[in-house]
This record gives C-alpha cells, structure tokens and sequence, in this order.
C-alpha cells in the first residue's frame, strides 16, 4: 500500500465518521416531531405500568411531545417484545420491560416469534424492584445461615414463586444450588398467591419484592431475613444481604429492574436524547417518593451501563435456567 492511498484511506474513513456523528447529530435534532409510545407487556397496574405511565406524564410535560402507554400482555412478554423489534427505529416506539423481558424471556423459550439476535438498543435502566427472602413468621429462620443450616437438616424442604421460569424461580434455584441445599419448588400463579401460601405455612421460605410481602409482615405472619441485592436496600437499611453471608454466596444478586429499551438499529443520538431526558423526569421528588412507596429504588444507570447488565442478566439466568431444566409456561 503507498502512502498516498494509506493517506485517502485515512481521510475516507474520517470522513465516514464525522458524517455518521453529523447524522446522528441532526436526527437528535429533529427528534421528537410526533407522539411517543411507550410499550409495556402487561396490562394496566403493576411495577413496570405504574413506571411507565408516571415517566410518560412527566416526560411529555418536558419534551411538549405526547408520550402514550400502549399495553400489550400475552405470552409472558414476547407479545409486547416482538411487536417493538418489529417497530421502526425511529425513537417513536420504546420498549418498558423488565429482567423477565429482556434476560429470561429469551433463553427460556427455544424459539421466539421474532429474531433471537435482534438486540434491542438501551436507553437507560431506571429502577429497580429488590427482592427479599422471606420466611413464614412462626419458622425458626432468622437469618441466611438459619436458613441453610434448616435447608441441610431438612433435604426437600419446599420454597415458593410466582411461576415456573420467573426471577423469583430462579432466584431461588440460584441460592439453592451456591448454598449447597437441596429444595423443592411450588410455583404459584403470582405474587399475591405465593405470599399468602408463605404467610399460612403453606411453604416457609421464597424471595419476593416488598409490596407482595408488606401487609403480611405488618400482620405478623412474615419474615424478611435479607436482601437480594448486592447492596443493603434503602427500603429496609438494617436488613443484610444474602452476599454478606459469605462464602459462595458473596456475589449474589437478584433483582427485577425495569428499564426502557428500542427497536433494533435505533440511533444511538436518540438513546442518547431520551436517556437525558428520562434521567431528567426521575429527579422529580414526587415521582421518587412514588416508587419507594412502591417498593421500587430509582437506579437511573445510562445505556452503556443497561447494555452490560442485561448482557450479564442473560447469561447468569441461561446457566439457571439449563441447571434448573426450567422451560417456558403456557
């Protein structure tokens, strides 16, 4: 190669590159010109709906944009999923899911009424719904190493969850198998379902998020022993994690974090745009008080950020789910 071709070679790719940044410059721009909607895979109530509509109203009010809630359950998420891969990536159609969506949802099914490979685009990662171990009040259990000591002296012994391949499921198989116990699982069809089987002895042990377990443990009836975040929550501080137990156990983590992702091929310039500007709407004091309230933690991380954690998410949960043999639900 001569030098002078190394030279036009050199100017063709800088030249590619500043008009790749000055398109995504002027695509931020112009953006947004039109509605936004945001998509959530389930119907009205819950976490992720409350997230979305609460971030939809502030936002539109920030951008002068109306931001729409568009809810399509089915399928455990895939029905919501597929319909925004398919969307244009134009910034106008935004994916609100969480660790079940974008981490378990894909490796759980063999197939998907989508392309596997298709990578939704990060926008940011903004809270997050801990979960804690709990244990029926009247159970001997205090702690994490109660816990295990009872589980080694009692193989066999049940937990619940809110259904075959869910967080809460392979949360506890996760657990299981760094603590060295042998367990049994019993899914139940939802969060309130498996709290009232822990609250009547029913079972004496799962990981649930705190609002599901909340009325119960002002009633008495249930225990949280810890955390499964890798750090002590904010919404019970004295309480400790499962990591600070040691051992195996030092790096565990698990949790339910809701966050807001495009369609595939989505330009970076409007991830970019709507992660400022979502960041923005969750300083609001009211919306943060909201989610507490809720039992959710703002967590606000940034695309890069979201795109490394769903990336360690998947894998964690693709080993779990192999080990467990757990397979999608119908």
């Amino acid at each position: 190669m001569t030098r002078m071709t190394f030279r036009h070679m050199c100017s063709a790719v800088a030249a590619a590159c500043f008009m790749t940044i000055s398109a995504g410059a002027a695509v931020a721009q112009d953006y947004p010109k039109q509605p936004i909607s945001f998509v959530v895979p389930m119907a009205p109530g819950g976490g992720v709906d409350t997230v979305s509509r609460s971030v939809a109203q502030l936002l539109s009010e920030r951008i002068g944009q109306t931001v729409i809630v568009e809810n399509k359950p089915g399928a455990g998420g895939l029905v919501a999923a597929g319909y925004v891969v398919r969307a244009a990536p134009d910034g106008y159609t935004v994916f609100v899911a969480d660790t079940g969506q974008l981490s378990v949802t894909p490796s759980l099914h063999e197939t998907l009424p989508y392309d596997k490979t298709a990578s939704f685009v990060p926008i940011t990662e903004a809270v997050s719904a801990p979960l804690f171990l709990a244990v029926n009040a009247a159970s001997p259990i205090k702690s994490v190493e109660d816990f295990i000591a009872y589980a080694k002296a009692n193989p066999g012994t049940v937990y619940g969850s809110t259904g075959v391949g869910g967080v809460h499921h392979l949360g506890m198989h996760l657990l299981a198998t760094k603590a060295g116990v042998e367990l049994v699982h019993v899914p139940y069809r939802g969060s309130s379902q498996s709290t009232t089987a822990l609250a009547s002895g029913e079972v004496p042990v799962l990981l649930s998020a705190l609002p599901s377990l909340r009325g119960h443990i002002e009633s008495g009836k249930v225990r949280v022993i810890a955390v499964a975040t890798p750090e002590r929550s904010v919404l019970m501080p004295d309480l400790p994690t499962i990591a600070e137990t040691g051992g195996n156990l030092s790096d565990f983590s698990v949790a339910v974090n809701i966050g807001f992702v495009l369609p595939p091929e989505t330009p970076d310039a409007i991830a970019q745009y709507l992660y400022k500007e979502i960041d923005a709407v969750m300083d609001d004091k009211a919306l943060q008080d909201r989610l507490m309230s809720m039992g959710l933690v703002p967590l606000r991380n940034g695309p890069d950020q979201y795109r490394k954690n769903i990336a360690a998410d998947t894998a964690k949960y693709l080993e779990v789910i192999k080990a467990s043999g757990a397979t999608a639900q119908n």
